[in-house]
């Protein structure tokens, strides 16, 4: 599958803005991600911190966690994300991707909605 890249809008903690962030779409990602520094000066702190965590390379770790308030497409609503080391890549996880009922096209390289199940 090729790259797929989406913009999401993160929202300041305190409601008064909201940051468009290009972000590359990862499915194999639990979570998203975007660098510390990004989270805390929009105002969000972790809620967890040391949470066990496996790299794609396979190393383990553990990161901070915390719930952040995002826009995608006119839709609001609050994920968890991790709060990356600096220069950390800005991914788009699959638990992000579920909140936001959405799906990947990887022919086209895009998302697209798709229907809940129950």
């Amino acid at each position: 599958m090729g790259e797929v890249m989406a913009t999401l809008g993160i929202w300041a903690a305190d409601g008064s803005r909201v940051e468009n962030v290009d972000m590359q779409v990862d499915t194999g990602a639990s979570f998203s991600q975007l660098p510390d520094e990004t989270l805390r000066d929009l105002g969000w702190i972790p809620t967890s911190t040391d949470v066990p965590a496996d790299l794609a390379d396979g190393t383990h770790s553990t990161v901070a966690l915390g719930e952040v308030r995002i826009r995608y497409n006119g839709q609001d609503i609050t994920r968890l994300f991790l709060f990356g080391e600096d220069g950390c890549p800005k991914l788009l996880g699959s638990d992000t991707l579920q909140g936001l009922r959405l799906g990947v096209d990887p022919v086209n390289h895009r998302l697209i909605n798709v229907i809940s199940h129950r």
